[in-house]
Order: structure tokens, then sequence, then C-alpha cells
């Protein structure tokens, strides 16, 4: 019996969190060590049986080294560009309809965004892919090249996740007083050393928790990927998440792709660890 009357506000909240988090957590580890194929009637206790057997797959790990290049070429290229957005309007007073431009591919979904930049870089009708990079004299396919395709997801996911990371960092900028950069320009600081020494450091945490959102998102981006390429050509796109996909979906091993799903959610969580700790000492 819940006699605390605070308890009785929350008990709803966490009854909800176990129905929608915990439970279908707990499923997907039951899932992860049963032999579960939907073309063979048998399910039973598989034990690590599943884990092995991804790991001697080389389609694994492709899709690792694949995941690990778009995580880091889309953080990359995000970082740079959402910092330099917000430097750029953080304090001009008109800026305010550039921010909001800015801001909009937020609300468009992945799968929108995804048959968007397929439109635009298709070989024979779309602007980029059939006139704006034959003019520049690119006459290959972008998603029809390995490298290509793989540049292509990392452009169209960075446009449609940058408004995110540059929401984060604006709100840090306007959160430094204004003191620090009065008394730097006192003491003859010019905008390179008040960047250095004042605006760098004052953002660490803000880039950190940037970071650690970005590195979720991008080992589970699912939508913009499958929408443009499907993974193709071949496996030059085929991350953890559409690896996964396949091997549930084509080849009907749902214990197998329970397993990898448990891998990633490992692999997620000790990455968000990391940067956890680095911001702590951050802000310590």
């Amino acid at each position: 019996m819940l006699r605390d009357w605070r308890l009785r506000f929350v008990a709803p909240a966490i009854l909800a969190l176990a129905m929608v988090v915990f439970l279908p957590t707990g499923y997907l580890f039951w899932m992860s060590v049963t032999h579960w194929v939907v073309t063979d009637p048998d399910i039973y206790f598989a034990g690590i049986d599943n884990f092995s057997g991804l790991i001697d797959t080389h389609d694994f790990w492709n899709a690792w080294r694949v995941t690990l290049a778009y995580l880091t070429l889309s953080s990359a290229l995000m970082l740079a560009l959402s910092l330099g957005l917000a430097l750029c309007l953080a304090e001009a007073r008109s800026a305010r309809v550039l921010r909001v431009l800015v801001v909009m591919p937020l609300v468009i979904p992945p799968v929108v965004a995804g048959f968007t930049w397929r439109f635009l870089l298709n070989s024979e009708m779309g602007f980029i892919g059939a006139f704006l990079l034959p003019s520049i004299g690119v006459r290959t396919s972008m998603l029809a090249d390995p490298v290509g395709a793989l540049f292509s997801v990392v452009i169209a996911d960075v446009w449609s996740r940058t408004p995110f990371m540059f929401l984060i960092f604006l709100a840090a900028l306007q959160g430094i007083p204004k003191d620090y950069y009065e008394a730097a320009r006192v003491d003859g600081a010019g905008v390179v050393q008040e960047f250095h020494f004042i605006t760098l450091p004052m953002l660490k945490g803000a880039i950190v928790m940037a970071l650690l959102f970005r590195v979720i998102d991008a080992i589970n981006t699912f939508e913009l990927i499958y929408v443009m390429t499907k993974g193709g050509p071949g496996r030059a796109t085929q991350t953890l998440s559409l690896f996964g996909w396949k091997v549930a979906f084509q080849g009907f091993d749902l214990g197998r792709s329970a397993a990898l799903g448990v891998m990633m959610l490992a692999i997620t969580l000790i990455c968000a660890m990391i940067v956890f700790n680095r911001f702590l000492k951050v802000r310590e």
C-alpha cells in the first residue's frame, strides 16, 4: 500500500514506464537467447548461439564499419555546421527569420526528408543529380556509387538533424554572461581570443550533451537510410539498424535480430556513459 501521498502521484508514471520500456526490453533480452525462426516451428533456449552467429558473419562487421563511418562523418559535419550557425545567429536581432529557416528541417519527418533528398539526387530528374552535379563535371549517380551513396545519406541526415544541435548551442550561447566578453575586450582580446578562452570553455557542457544525443540518434537511424538507399548499393549504406531489419524481416530470424538489438543497446549505453562521464568532469 502506498502510504506516502507523493508515491501515489508517481505510481502511474512508473507503471507507464514499465509498460513501454522495461517490459519490451526484458522481452528483447529473452528473444536474444532464444532460437526463434519464423519458418521453424521449434522455439527453444539457444544461449549465446545468436550472438556468436552474428559475430561470425561478414555482414555484421560490414554494418559496424558503415555505422562507424556514418556516425563519425555526420557528427563532425553536424557539430561544425550547427556551432557555426549558432555563433552567427546568436546575437543578431535581425536574424530571427534566419533562425526559423534553420530550424524548419527539424519538423520534417525523416521519411519525408529521405524521399526529398532521394528525388533531389535522382540522376534523371533531380535538381542536384541531373542538373547541378553534371554542371560541375560529376556524371556519376550519387545513389548508385558506394562512396557517393554513403556521403549522400550523411548530407541528408546532417540537413535533417542539425537544427536540434543548433538549438542546444544557441541556448548555451545566450546563457553566457556578457560581462565576460566586455572584460576581455577591455584587456585587448580579439574575436579569436574570446572564442578560445570564453566561448569554447563555456560551451563544453553543451557540446558534450549534443554529442550524447547525436550518438544515440545516429546508431539507431533507420527511416532516412531505408527510404534513400535501403542499405545499397550492395551493402555500402547498410548500418546496424538496417542489418537488423533484414535479419528479422528478410531472413525471418527473430532471435538473431533481437541479439543484434541487445548488442546495439549495449554499445549505445557504453557510448552514453562515456560521454556523460565526460560531461560530469566538465561540470566539475
